[in-house]
């Protein structure tokens, strides 16, 4: 990757952070995830799990994608949009997995928007959904804008983008550094590509890109080619999306910078088997922390109950979640697993 190519969309903007940045550049002066092949996870204590510890969990995994999932029932309300409908100035509609419709001082936007029934490189094989979306895609009020983490197919699905920009054709896409291309191959151009601490606006908010610790690819040859990133939004209230990430010291960065923040969305699922997940994936506890860390007021969990990606039941990163809450006597209401479909004013 040519690197000096990737900076062409780093300029500073009164939304960056010239003194963070400035820790974390090298000797060429390009920021330290800008890697010589890629994009890489900066936290002194990232390890990624090796090939061969990885191969043979992948492989035990494989026919997961061809035949039924385990069948588990996720928890689920139907929404008759009273909520969403009815002016509310904030308000938060878990959808499934990391996908979350947001009301926010009179827009309407989705994180990470996925309606699949399998999510994969094949309609065929790939992780299949095992609960309905909590609100179809039909029902979906009119979208400002979208924010997506990375590249991850149950992330960043193509059908899912196609439907809702046929139905809101002027929606605008914020994305992580040269994914971009991915919307451009598909006709799409009201895309925004950000870098790490870099920010732009939208009808009075404040939107950033910030760090996250992750990966990409959506085939065999492009790992880390694109990068990966959690995003804050900034109005009279304030707004975080943890993206896909494991624990790591971005966090506090954040939370310094931009907290408190009046509603997080943060992962809580996909992190058995341990050893291989911790790299890129937090568990309950480590979610919790990551919550304080940003110095959160409400943490909605995500990324769970949706897609088999992982080894650890379906239903049981809640059921986690409020163990921690409890030995920590943090307050149970800051908390929220929410049924699919359900909304909440925040």
């Amino acid at each position: 990757m040519d690197r000096r190519s990737v900076l062409k969309k780093l300029v500073v903007t009164p939304f960056m952070l010239p003194s963070l940045t400035a820790l974390a550049q090298d000797h060429s002066g390009l920021p330290l995830h800008h890697g010589e092949n890629g994009f890489i996870n900066t936290d002194p204590d990232f390890v990624e799990a090796g090939f061969s510890e990885m191969a043979p969990w992948i492989i035990k995994k494989i026919p997961q994608t061809f035949s039924p999932s385990e069948n588990v029932e996720i928890p689920r309300e139907t929404n008759d949009g009273a909520l969403i409908n009815g002016n509310k100035p904030y308000t938060a509609t878990w959808i499934g997995h990391s996908t979350v419709l947001i009301q926010m001082e009179g827009k309407t936007f989705l994180t990470d928007p996925v309606w699949a029934d399998r999510v994969g490189p094949f309609k065929w094989a790939g992780s299949e959904r095992i609960s309905e979306p909590g609100l179809s895609i039909e029902k979906l009020p009119p979208i400002d804008f979208i924010l997506i983490s990375h590249n991850h197919y149950d992330h960043l699905d193509e059908s899912s983008i196609e439907d809702i920009v046929d139905k809101n054709p002027h929606v605008k896409f914020f994305v992580p550094l040269r994914v971009r291309d991915w919307f451009e191959e598909r006709g799409i151009r009201n895309v925004e590509e950000l870098d790490w601490w870099e920010g732009a606006t939208f009808n009075g908010l404040k939107i950033v890109c910030t760090p996250a610790q992750h990966f990409s690819g959506r085939w065999l040859n492009d790992k880390n080619q694109t990068l990966w990133c959690s995003w804050t939004v900034l109005g009279e209230k304030k707004f975080y999306f943890a993206g896909d990430s494991g624990y790591c010291s971005h966090f506090k960065n954040i939370g310094k910078k931009f907290g408190p923040f009046d509603l997080t969305l943060i992962p809580i699922g996909a992190y058995e088997p341990r050893k291989l997940m911790k790299p890129v994936h937090m568990n309950p506890e480590e979610a919790v922390q990551t919550f304080m860390d940003v110095k959160g007021k409400k943490l909605l969990g995500i990324h769970w109950g949706t897609f088999v990606l992982t080894d650890e039941p379906m239903n049981e990163p809640p059921k986690k979640m409020y163990e921690i809450v409890a030995q920590k006597q943090l307050p149970k209401d800051d908390f929220w697993g929410l049924k699919l479909g359900e909304t909440r004013e925040w």
